[in-house]
């Protein structure tokens, strides 16, 4: 039996990158796992109030995929870091 060939990607709201240099999580709830990320930002209140700066870890995104796309990057993420000049082909979804 043939699989499917998966569809191309696209961006046509052109989805903007956001930086995460933060604590991150991953939370395994059922058949999804939830990756949160943090930046680190200064408390907006103590930085206008009393010009201090008090950073805090502050949630910027949170992707909710499948227990087999969180494989699928664990994988991705294994070959890219043993080799980071070679480059690697998309990963995971699910094939229609």
């Amino acid at each position: 039996m043939v699989e499917p060939e998966q569809s191309p990607p696209s961006d046509p709201e052109n989805v903007p990158e956001i930086l995460c240099d933060g604590q991150f999580n991953v939370t395994i709830t059922g058949p999804v796992a939830t990756l949160t990320f943090t930046h680190m930002r200064p408390d907006p209140m103590a930085l206008f109030r009393d010009g201090k700066i008090d950073l805090k870890a502050i949630v910027r995104a949170r992707i909710v995929t499948s227990m087999n796309n969180l494989i699928a990057l664990r994988d991705v993420l294994n070959r890219i870091i043993q080799d980071p000049s070679t480059p690697v082909p998309p990963a995971g979804g699910t094939k229609h």
